[in-house]
């Protein structure tokens, strides 16, 4: 079973559905309006892997622990006088 995220074509919902692959690009009722023109759509998602190995192959991680866990700069207050 894998988490699969939905668009309607009629009122545009999102939503998730929990189904077997097999049944990934099979239609889906809409639970907002009913409807079963929905068709599947790419998510995004983020990872973050903890341990040494992660440093390795994450280049944002690196820069990351280098500077200090973030912050800093404007947004953090470091350049602004």
């Amino acid at each position: 079973m894998a988490l699969y995220e939905y668009k309607c074509a009629d009122c545009e919902d999102r939503f998730d559905l929990m189904r077997p692959m097999s049944a990934a690009d099979d239609p889906a009722r809409c639970p907002e309006c009913g409807s079963t023109e929905s068709r599947r759509v790419i998510s995004n998602f983020a990872s973050i892997t903890p341990g040494a190995s992660s440093l390795n192959t994450n280049p944002m991680m690196d820069a990351r622990i280098k500077s200090g866990g973030g912050g800093g700069g404007c947004c953090g207050g470091g350049c602004c006088g």
